[in-house]
């Protein structure tokens, strides 16, 4: 078959279109499975594209700026704790089925055409963008962990089981989703993530119930509780993957600068952190905003804090921006207050 050099650009122009329309189903099946399960959906990303529910109850479109979220996510939340498992259960396979149920369609529909029609832009469009959602089918549907995520595959086999593994997957899910649409640390349900700590079983994430305990007693006030979270954390932060590794030593040295006034333990955990992709923005500011603070440098203290607000609605996390928020806002009027007093003083 000969192709002419506008045919070729025009399939290469369709498959990204290809790539996206195989990624939204995919999310979108998440998304209709949570509704029928009476999630309500929060916030869906396919590539660039991003759909975020505002504080009046609308989804607004938004660009997606964060890589780690561009191969596609749909995040919905349940309104309650009835039935979770099952009601979970459906909302993971909701994504492989569309991936199957398109990919058939496409493929099936491309092997329909005409042989004249095949050979086509569009038909091996629709064939590139069936193929590429039977492939997300297959690899979404195998069970394994990668990169501190789990497949849908192995949420399905988690959720499948019964017993202190399927508890702790339930309270894991319950408590990320939620943290992420934005509930405040201090209003997670304290009681099921400390009794699924307690479990004596083994799992890849376990050890982030400590990291979410540790949030929720920061912003509850009590800061020895959430010290000691917070090193339980720590310790456990080499079974953590190796990508997330450095936001758990940047949380220590934030905390130990901002709440134990320990600069020392401080340069030490921030020492350890090799950045990456997967680094939230804000902390490596948010850091040394408050070893700025703490060392009386209110210069640096305000410019630093101010960089780590404008990263935090870049933040997956968007529970915990209400307490980081705060702190730095509280150190911008620190800073402020000291750059006054010192004015007043000369």
């Amino acid at each position: 078959m000969h192709w002419t050099l506008m045919q070729k650009l025009g399939l290469l122009a369709l498959l990204p279109v290809a790539w996206l329309v195989a990624v939204g189903l995919h999310e979108l099946g998440h998304a209709l499975a949570g509704r029928l399960q009476g999630f309500c959906l929060h916030w869906l990303t396919i590539g660039p594209l991003m759909w975020r529910r505002q504080p009046t109850g609308r989804l607004r479109f938004e660009w997606n700026r964060n890589l780690n979220t561009a191969g596609g996510l749909a995040l919905s939340v349940p309104p309650d704790d009835v039935h979770l498992r099952e009601r979970f259960r459906v909302f993971a396979a909701g994504g492989p089925l569309a991936s199957l149920a398109w990919g058939a369609l496409g493929v099936g529909l491309y092997t329909l055409l005409p042989a004249a029609t095949q050979g086509t832009v569009p038909a091996i469009a629709l064939a590139l963008s069936g193929g590429i959602s039977l492939l997300l089918f297959v690899v979404t549907i195998i069970p394994f962990h990668t990169g501190g995520f789990a497949s849908d595959g192995m949420r399905l086999l988690n959720l499948s089981r019964r017993g202190p593994k399927q508890e702790l997957e339930v309270s894991m899910l319950t408590a990320s989703i939620r943290s992420m649409v934005g509930t405040r640390p201090r209003e997670l349900n304290r009681s099921a993530l400390e009794a699924a700590a307690a479990l004596h079983v083994e799992h890849p994430l376990k050890c982030h119930l400590s990291h979410y305990l540790y949030l929720h007693y920061l912003d509850a006030g009590d800061p020895v509780a959430a010290g000691q979270q917070l090193a339980y954390y720590r310790q456990q932060l080499s079974q953590v993957p190796a990508a997330l590794q450095a936001s758990g030593w940047l949380e220590s040295a934030f905390f130990s600068a901002a709440y134990e006034h320990d600069a020392t333990a401080a340069r030490a955990y921030q020492a350890q952190a090799q950045l990456n992709a997967f680094t939230p923005a804000d902390q490596p500011p948010r850091v040394e905003a408050a070893l700025a603070r703490l060392a009386g440098d209110a210069e640096r203290a305000r410019t630093q804090a101010q960089a780590a607000l404008r990263e935090l609605p870049r933040n997956l996390d968007q529970g915990s921006v209400h307490l980081y928020r705060e702190w730095l806002q509280d150190t911008v009027r620190w800073a402020e207050q000291a750059a006054v007093a010192r004015v007043a003083s000369v």
